[in-house]
This record gives structure tokens, sequence and C-alpha cells, in this order.
């Protein structure tokens, strides 16, 4: 079986070869589309901030495990947390959801009044197990 923190190494690096290959085949279309100063959809920060990222704890069972990291945002001075939640599969892992820390209540757990995290000192990064209301929105005329 892959140790969880061996998994998570290959994660990162992968995900930063991949964020290198996708600024890389955007480049044609924001030379043609915006300048050099233009920060808009740039993806400005994203690289240094996936190369920021590092495992601070990880624990395992035979079936899950759950890692928490932290990463810096690039420019400001701060700190994020974030909480994956991985499956087994066959004698690796895969990322089930991944949290992130909650910025409101700085991640202070039991801080119920929190209207963010609920005092879970977490927002929670699963998809809603029910489907989210429809909302009675009239269309917009231009």
């Amino acid at each position: 079986m892959q140790p969880v923190e061996e998994f998570m190494r290959q994660y990162f690096d992968e995900r930063i070869a991949e964020e290198k290959r996708e600024q890389a085949s955007r480049a044609p279309f924001r030379r043609k589309f915006h300048t050099e100063d233009c920060y808009w959809d740039s993806r400005a920060g994203t690289l240094e901030t996936i190369q920021s990222e590092r495992v601070l704890r990880a624990w395992n069972s035979d079936t899950t495990a759950e890692v928490i990291t932290s990463r810096e945002s690039p420019g400001l001075e701060d700190v994020h947390q974030l909480r994956y939640h991985l499956q087994r599969s066959l004698d690796s892992w895969l990322i089930q959801s991944v949290d992130l820390w909650c910025m409101s209540c700085c991640g202070e757990a039991g801080t119920e009044n929190c209207i963010f995290c609920h005092g879970t000192g977490w927002l929670d990064g699963r998809m809603p197990k029910t489907p989210l209301p429809e909302r009675d929105v009239p269309p917009t005329r231009f």
C-alpha cells in the first residue's frame, strides 16, 4: 500500500506540472486578448500557491485517510489550511473531497456561532447531498 505522504507528494508534483502545462497552453490566448499587465483570468499566483503546499499532518486507517496541508497566497500574509479526505483505491489513494480551513473563525472548532462552518472549523468541500433548491429568478433582459 502506498503511504499517504508519498501519495500527497506525487499529487503535489503532478499538480504543479499540470498547472505549468495549463499556463503554457493559455499563453497564446492571453497574448492575443490581454495586455501583459492585465491580471484578469491570468491565474497569477496559482502556481506559487500550489508550489507552497506542504503536509502538516496525516493519518489513515485501512480504507480512509485525512491529510491537513498548508499553503501560502503570494503577495498576502495569509496561510490557508486544507483538509483532504482520501479513500483507498487498490494499492494507492484517491482524493474524495477537500475542505477549506474557516478563515472567519480561524478554524476554532466549537465556535458554533460561526455562520460559515457552524463550529467545525472547516468549510465542507463536498457537493451537497441533496440538490440545491430551484430559485424563482426572473429572466434577464438586455
